[in-house]
């Protein structure tokens, strides 16, 4: 069952019924659904042809591996006796008896899949595919789509190229899903809790979902996916990183310092030995462009401000390197049942609150859609003192409308009291609030406020897990 990504596919199906050709370029980290969304749209296309390339291969590889699926989707029995030596030849090939098909009456659609490895992580196919798109394919009703999961060689090779330059009508960063988008995954009768925690290991990661069994409770597909001699997210770590970086080693180096905590440049920069500039910065912003880390400035600062932060965003590395790498040995070398218990029965209340502020930061966005106030959003995001650290604010938002909406997030099993208008009203006299604008405070919980809390009126915004899994 396809859930969820209907903006997407509006998207794309925007571009199949435009009256000229399409250049599509979709990129996002793996797992995360680009492969299955295209073809979800595709599915009902009379003319739609998908190539996928094969990880790590060599280009002989690439190319023999493109001609048999060509063979797979081109009537034509005499290909199998082709001897193609390039991309060119293949290119032409492909020009000649499919894109250039006078009997075609509809839109021709071309999908390219994990372009970065049919390209062999160099620019000189997408230079050929500029030439065959200026040359052959522009005025034949063609909808191209070239999909990447690797950030740095699709924002740098493809989208920022200057072979591309002008011709790309569509440009789509493909993140995780939507929060009241998971929900479909479960039956109605899982609860609300069980589902921050899912969300909370593995973010909103179409795959990860997909490996859940409805019939199992959390812990019990917890035990399975990550605590299990032959768990399959065991090894997910490094196949996050070695198939989205060539030089994987100092990637991951970089997010084992920032497992302990945010760090700014120069900080990372110390530890690494790597200089701060150059390389460093490269590395750190790519794991920006794969969705692994995210930058934070103080809500006040400009977003280029040197006491910039970085902290990892990626949700199941924040699980992972919290209670699986720890007992790794542990886990490969034993089946007694139930690790989850063992590993995490101290702390996983205090890790699991901290997650849900991680969430709420990561989607705060979508919860301004639900606060009513997402086109007026200038800037959000957690926000920490640079001369206090034990002073921070889960979430501020920085309005057009010239409003500092101050949010206050709570992980509970039960209703929040009126004690934490204490807490709030500290917070904020700690902030130093703009001239001119108004402030506003919401709290983001799991079962919203008490009755004393509601009626003593000091909120002007309530969200609560309901709220969140309910929107539509």
């Amino acid at each position: 069952m396809f859930i969820g990504r209907r903006n997407e596919l509006n998207m794309l199906e925007e571009s199949y019924k435009s009256d000229k050709s399409e250049l599509v370029v979709i990129y996002g980290r793996r797992r995360i659904g680009k492969s299955r969304l295209v073809k979800e749209f595709g599915k009902d296309k009379s003319h739609f042809f998908s190539f996928e390339a094969l990880e790590n291969s060599s280009m002989a590889e690439q190319m023999n591996h493109f001609v048999k699926q060509m063979s797979g989707q081109i009537n034509d029995p005499f290909i199998n006796n082709i001897n193609f030596d390039s991309w060119h030849d293949i290119f032409s090939y492909l020009t000649t008896k499919l894109i250039k098909n006078s009997r075609r009456q509809k839109k021709l659609v071309v999908f390219f899949d994990e372009i970065q490895w049919m390209a062999g992580k160099r620019s000189t196919l997408i230079s050929l595919i500029k030439y065959f798109w200026d040359k052959e394919w522009k005025d034949q009703n063609i909808m191209l789509i070239m999909c990447g999961s690797i950030a740095s060689f699709m924002i740098d090779k493809v989208i920022n190229s200057k072979a591309l330059y002008g011709r790309m009508t569509m440009e789509m960063h493909l993140k995780g899903l939507q929060l009241n988008e998971i929900p479909a995954f479960f039956s109605s009768d899982t609860s609300n809790e069980e589902i921050i925690k899912y969300i909370s290991v593995f973010g909103t990661v179409p795959k990860y979902f997909e490996m859940i069994d409805k019939n199992r409770s959390f812990e019990q597909n917890i035990n399975k996916l990550c605590f299990s001699g032959n768990a399959v997210m065991i090894t997910e770590m490094e196949k996050i990183f070695y198939s989205q970086f060539q030089e994987a080693a100092n990637y991951i180096q970089i997010v084992n310092l920032l497992k302990k905590g945010m760090l700014n440049l120069k900080e990372i920069s110390e530890k690494t030995g790597m200089p701060s500039g150059g390389g460093l910065k490269r590395y750190v912003e790519n794991l920006e462009k794969a969705d692994i880390v995210k930058s934070f400035v103080p809500w006040n600062k400009k977003l280029d401000s040197k006491i910039k932060k970085y902290s990892i965003i990626d949700e199941f590395l924040n699980f992972y390197f919290r209670y699986i790498e720890p007992n790794k040995v542990d886990i490969v070398g034993t089946n007694r049942g139930n690790l989850f218990k063992s590993y995490t029965s101290d702390s996983f209340a205090v890790w699991l609150g901290l997650a849900f502020e991680k969430m709420c930061v990561k989607h705060s966005i979508f919860l301004a859609d639900i606060m009513g106030f997402k086109n007026e959003v200038a800037s959000s995001g957690s926000h920490f003192s640079i001369d206090n650290d034990r002073f921070q604010v889960d979430l501020i938002y920085k309005r057009f409308d010239k409003v500092v909406t101050i949010c206050e997030i709570k992980h509970h099993t039960k209703e929040i009291s009126a004690e934490i208008i204490k807490e709030m009203e500290r917070k904020k006299q700690l902030l130093k609030i703009p001239r001119g604008y108004s402030v506003e405070t919401a709290l983001i919980s799991t079962y919203g406020p008490d009755k004393s809390l509601k009626s003593s009126g000091y909120f002007n915004h309530f969200v609560t897990a309901q709220d969140i899994f309910s929107k539509r």
